[in-house]
């Protein structure tokens, strides 16, 4: 984490979603709530993930469990995709021998 947050109360302004959105979001462990000094902080790491997360339940009103889903599935292809890739990358060079 870089260490950057965005105030909790910025945040729901910004991207005007409902707190529980959020917390529900924060619940099943796709972003972090941090809580320092009496005030609440999202981490700027985790902004591009709930911009995507909102983008998905507003726009295409997918619930938080498939929010989680669909997330988990994705990083599922990109690592399929990559051992793909590192096999064809390996096939290459024994078809060079």
């Amino acid at each position: 984490m870089s260490g950057n947050k965005l105030l909790y109360s910025e945040c729901l302004r910004i991207y005007e979603v409902e707190e529980s959105f959020i917390e529900s979001l924060q619940d099943i462990g796709l972003i972090h709530v941090v809580d320092q000094e009496e005030e609440r902080f999202i981490e700027y790491d985790d902004l591009s993930d709930l911009e995507q997360f909102i983008r998905w339940h507003y726009e295409m009103d997918i619930n938080v469990e498939g929010i989680d889903a669909l997330r988990h599935m994705l990083e599922r292809v990109k690592s399929l995709q990559s051992e793909v890739d590192r096999l064809r990358n390996e096939l290459r060079f024994y078809k060079s021998l």
